[in-house]
């Protein structure tokens, strides 16, 4: 008989989240990066059949969906590593990230490059990828000289989940002032920096192509809760179940370290998930699990493979019961606030042990 741990993928939620992030600007790009950030990339492309675009982080992913018969168009964030990726770009058609010298170089040296569709980055306060602002007017111009098709101007904001911080604007004031300047090169040029947070609490950014990521599986991009993000549904549905019970007295302990001792007699039930799984280990006692309606807690050190709850006084909760980890009743923001990271680290660090359902 099969492990019980699964992750329940609800696709309708995801086209849902997807139409949300598509009343804030005229075209969406669904980012997909990192194996659907752990939903699954191909049956999250496929539910995804109606998006203006996907975006993943590198060409090994753009293959991966193009192999599986995905015609969006697709952009590759991190553009191409050497010549073989761009050389494979024009034949798979995909549209890249042009974000530093050193693939400038690769490009302005073939004319068959005059092919690719361009986006071309500008670092506006991120400091990851992208030209920096005082480079952009020559950067456009060999651009123009060597007749590149530069489709997309775009950066990424750095604080836009903080809606107390002023930089969101700041770096969009950047970005569109050099969009403005870049017109004449390019006149058809268009714009693109909203990012979830942006699209779901900045309607001062106003841009032709957002990027939405996180928002897309129905987790909050903000780092404060916020009514903006009441409409968003959650996707995946993290379960176990319940596979022994028992009881232990005051000044017993349970798991490694004895790192919970019980103050009174209480009923534990062991849940057959941990940190082989993705769970993470970092979460403390007292992380919120749901069980047949009821908001329970986790007791002890997370193991490898099981983890242990409180389940006194719920005599109607036992083996095969089964445990909601996080999902529709247990906000993954929640779970990660209290582990120290981020739902992102949550969905993308599951395991291939754990079955992805879709529905």
């Amino acid at each position: 008989m099969a492990r019980s741990t699964q992750a329940v993928i609800k696709l309708q939620h995801l086209k849902d989240n997807y139409q949300l992030a598509k009343i804030h600007s005229q075209q969406a790009y669904a980012v997909v990066k990192a194996d659907a950030y752990g939903h699954g990339l191909i049956p999250t492309a496929q539910a995804l059949v109606d998006a203006d675009g996907l975006a993943v982080a590198c060409m090994d992913e753009a293959l991966q969906l193009r192999h599986h018969g995905i015609r969006n168009p697709i952009l590759v964030l991190e553009g191409g590593y050497d010549e073989e990726e761009w050389l494979a770009a024009i034949e798979y058609d995909i549209e890249m990230v042009l974000h530093h010298q050193s693939q400038l170089a690769i490009l302005i040296a073939e004319s068959h490059f005059k092919k690719l569709k361009l986006w071309l980055k500008v670092d506006s306060g991120m400091n990851r990828l992208g030209f920096r602002l005082n480079e952009c007017h020559e950067i456009f111009e060999q651009c123009h000289h060597a007749g590149l098709n530069i489709k997309v101007l775009m950066s990424h904001f750095a604080c836009a989940d903080d809606l107390c911080s002023e930089k969101t604007l700041n770096q969009y004031q950047l970005i569109e002032d050099i969009y403005q300047q870049q017109q004449e090169f390019w006149p058809k040029l268009i714009l693109s920096t909203s990012n979830s947070a942006a699209i779901m609490a900045w309607p001062e950014v106003r841009d032709h192509i957002s990027r939405p990521g996180i928002m897309l599986y129905g987790s909050s991009p903000l780092i404060k809760t916020s009514k903006h993000c009441d409409k968003l549904k959650p996707v995946m549905i993290l379960t176990a179940k319940i596979i022994a019970s028992h009881t232990v007295t005051a000044g017993e302990s349970i798991g490694y370290g004895d790192s919970w001792v019980a103050d009174k007699t209480t009923r534990v039930g062991i849940v057959a998930i941990g940190y082989g799984d993705g769970y993470p280990r970092s979460a403390p006692t007292g992380t919120p699990v749901w069980c047949q309606g009821n908001r329970l807690h986790t007791l002890g050190r997370v193991s490898m493979d099981m983890l242990c709850i409180d389940i006194s006084g719920k005599t109607d909760i036992d083996v095969g019961s089964e445990v909601e980890l996080w999902g529709e009743n247990i906000n993954a923001n929640e779970v990660a606030k209290l582990c120290n990271t981020i739902s992102y680290e949550l969905f993308c660090q599951l395991t291939p042990r754990v079955k992805r359902v879709y529905k």
